[in-house]
């Protein structure tokens, strides 16, 4: 018995090798799923501003020639929505979840939970919602991933779709991580990010 087990494991071992060095040494199509061009450059009738990435944010985030952006929509300190989104190729690492920069630059994750937004068409679209806080500062974060064909909250299910990708049809497509965050100073907060996430999506969904 112990020897079919010895043979079984040896030949899922062996299985998994050639799988993985199959996907290791086929040629790899790579294809523009979503990509930073994608993201709209108005937000709730404000005109998005690009803020300039220092060059220790862009060596850490786009390692594989991926792409990173930081955005502004609008002025007023108490509405303004913040954007930052990191494109990539095949390092899916650099699309860690946010929480990661947000304890290394000294925030505190006051509450964390997925959520479920819906469009005027019925469809629904999970995101990440976070608050978090620093010093006198409290913001609340929403974050997903896409390629233009899936959009999930989970950084799981973003590796999981790019390995089977890569496994069955020998290609990967473009995903970008998207962040939007708002200072947390009223109830408006929340229904003004979620308009913002559903523009997001209105935008790179075709209508029914």
């Amino acid at each position: 018995m112990a020897t079919k087990i010895y043979l079984r494991l040896i030949l899922l071992l062996a299985a998994a090798l050639v799988l993985r060095l199959a996907i290791t040494h086929r040629s790899m199509g790579v294809t523009n799923g979503y990509t930073l061009a994608d993201i709209p450059v108005r937000l709730l009738d404000r005109t998005g501003e690009n803020v300039p990435l220092t060059r220790f944010e862009i060596d850490l985030l786009s390692p594989d020639g991926g792409e990173v952006i930081q955005r502004r929509y609008g002025t007023n300190g108490t509405t303004v929505i913040w954007l930052a989104a990191v494109q990539s190729r095949s390092d899916w690492r650099v699309q860690h979840p946010p929480q990661i920069c947000y304890i290394a630059q000294g925030w505190r994750i006051e509450d964390e939970t997925p959520l479920t937004l819906r469009d005027r068409q019925g469809r629904t679209y999970g995101v990440q919602r976070m608050i978090v806080n620093r010093d006198d500062l409290r913001r609340l974060v929403y974050y997903f991933y896409t390629d233009g064909r899936h959009w999930t909250s989970s950084f799981l299910s973003r590796v999981a779709h790019a390995f089977w990708s890569r496994a069955l049809r020998a290609k990967t497509e473009t995903w970008v991580l998207i962040q939007v965050s708002t200072p947390m100073h009223s109830s408006e907060a929340e229904p003004r990010l979620a308009a913002a996430c559903l523009e997001i999506f209105r935008t790179a969904v075709p209508p029914r």
